[in-house]
């Protein structure tokens, strides 16, 4: 597997497939975010998600000194859904901004990141175009909400790590491309 680091956002660089951050704080703990789950983070915090077609919004608000990552793994909810949770992206975006209490005063404080929606399958039927059903879901909500995205990257065919450092207030995009020889062992 060849891993292909991105510094973004203050800095922050990854090593390696799952490596650890480059950051002042020390022995940061690093909180993996499950498909379909949300966390926030404070102080030493690490936040890192593992994306396909699912998407990852993040939210970093420097004047609070906390951050948040969704890890969505629908775009639409098919009932309006009032319950804290990242399912649907269409859920993510308000509980996100519920859990780290922030009111629309606050929105242009807070600095938005959002990764993945790869289209992760080889068959073109609409129904499997999930990441990029995600993606477009993640801006609609997002500019419903009146939040501007700092730092996007949408789909293409592979797998990213988003990882959040909540104590730097930075964050890494890193794609994760499968060589001549895993795609080999994928197919038998």
């Amino acid at each position: 597997m060849e891993v292909t680091t991105t510094i973004v956002g203050n800095g922050i660089a990854q090593a390696g497939a799952f490596g650890t951050l480059n950051a002042a704080a020390a022995a940061p703990q690093c909180l993996q975010v499950p498909m379909g789950k949300l966390k926030i983070g404070v102080r030493t915090d690490q936040l890192q998600a593992l994306l396909g077609s699912c998407v990852g919004i993040a939210f970093l608000w420097k004047k609070r000194g906390c951050c948040g990552l969704a890890h969505c793994l629908l775009p639409e909810a098919p009932e309006q859904d009032c319950e804290i949770g990242a399912r649907y992206v269409s859920q993510a975006v308000p509980s996100l901004l519920r859990l780290m209490g922030a009111t629309e005063a606050d929105y242009p404080d807070i600095e938005v990141v959002v990764a993945g929606g790869a289209h992760m399958f080889q068959r073109h039927s609409s129904r499997l175009q999930v990441g990029q059903q995600n993606a477009a879901a993640a801006h609609k909500y997002l500019r419903q909400c009146g939040l501007n995205v700092s730092y996007c990257r949408l789909g293409g065919k592979c797998g990213r790590t988003l990882t959040i450092d909540c104590a730097t207030q930075s964050y890494a995009v890193t794609d994760i491309i499968a060589t001549a020889e895993d795609q080999l062992h994928a197919r038998h």
